[in-house]
Formats: structure tokens, sequence, C-alpha cells
């Protein structure tokens, strides 16, 4: 059984950081890239979200790597969400490697069943059966790398309630949280440093 609180890392691996780069936040625009794959949402109301944002400074080392066909995969059920009006959420499922330093690499996602409005989503009771299952059957070893969640039209940010998600699941220095929003054609990315959330630069990959 795979477990979420407390997700260690499985090994030392010694590995060259992905080199077919296809695109590179924040030099590249991430509004380009999913109008370019078609997974941007047509503007709508959306009653606007009152939460806290955290502030968020952006790092400006890279150490955050996604396969290209992962991020299609999120991007697409962000926009599949959003259509309906709902957020999405689910897990980041990759590695953790090294090379000048640790850096982590997201290879696939995993999702469930959702509870799930314009302004709040959390996993269906059921869910977690369904995820463990999926996460079995995954042939290689691997590290849950974090989650990511979507906004709709109100920008990519974490919030209060996000912070506390983060601190109580995903508080390893390679854990990361991605938050989309299809709607304003946002992709950003986040990991705690002690108590402070801090935005990191990432790049996709094929």
């Amino acid at each position: 059984m795979v477990k979420i609180n407390g997700e260690e890392k499985k090994r030392f691996c010694r590995e060259h950081p992905p080199k077919k780069i296809i695109f590179e936040y924040p030099k590249n625009k991430m509004k380009d890239f999913i109008e370019k794959k078609g997974f941007h949402v047509e503007n709508k109301f959306f009653r606007e979200k009152e939460e806290e944002r955290i502030e968020s400074k952006l790092q400006t080392k890279l150490n955050f790597y996604i396969k290209e066909e992962a991020m299609e995969k999120i991007l697409k059920h962000c926009k599949e969400m959003a259509i309906e009006g709902k957020e999405a959420l689910g897990f980041l499922i990759g590695d953790v490697k090294y090379w000048g330093g640790e850096y982590s690499v997201v290879y696939d996602i995993a999702t469930a069943s959702l509870l799930s409005s314009s302004i709040y989503v959390r996993f269906k009771k059921e869910a977690f059966e369904e995820i463990f299952n999926k996460l079995d059957e995954i042939e290689y070893e691997y590290v849950l790398i974090g989650w990511y969640h979507s906004h709709l039209g109100y920008s990519s940010f974490m919030s209060k309630i996000d912070m506390e998600t983060q601190i109580k699941y995903f508080n390893k220095p390679f854990h990361a949280s991605m938050v989309v929003d299809p709607i304003k054609k946002e992709v950003k990315v986040f990991r705690l440093y002690g108590d402070e959330c801090v935005e990191i630069p990432y790049a996709i990959f094929r």
C-alpha cells in the first residue's frame, strides 16, 4: 500500500536533468503553451473565491521538471472540470534525482472521484482506494512528488488552506504544489522552504 503522508525518496539516483526541454517557466509564457495545446477555457462567470493569498517570491534555480504527457494530462483534467464549473485535483507522480543538487521529475499523475465546485475541491471517501489501485499498477519505482489543483479565473496562487495541505501532507524539500488556472491560462509551482511558500521555475520536457 502506498502512503501519502511521510512519503520518502526511494533511492539515490545520480542522473543528468532532462535535455529535451520544450518549455521553461518563467522564460516562456504558459498562456502560449496552453493555447497551442488547446487546453484553455473560455472566460465564464465564476464567483470570486475569497481566500487569503500567501505571498511567495520566485526562486531562480531550476530543479523541477515535468514530462510533456503528464502536463497535458493535468491541463486536460483541469479543462474538463472547468467546463463543468468545477476545480480539479490530483497527485504528481515521479522521482527525485541528483545532478549538482537535488531535482524533481514528474512522469505521470493520479486522480480519482472528486467533490468539487467552482471554489472548492477534495477527494471523495472512496477516491483513495481508486488512487492506491492506480498507483499499485505503476511498474517503476516512484515517488509522490506533490499535488496539483485548479482555480477558475482567479489566478494561480497558494491560499491559506493550500498551505495547510502542503504543510500536513507534502512537507519534504522535494514536494511541490502545482496550481493551474485554465481560464487565465496560468500554471505556477510552489514549494515550502521552512515555513515560507516559494514559487519555483519549472521546465516541460519530452
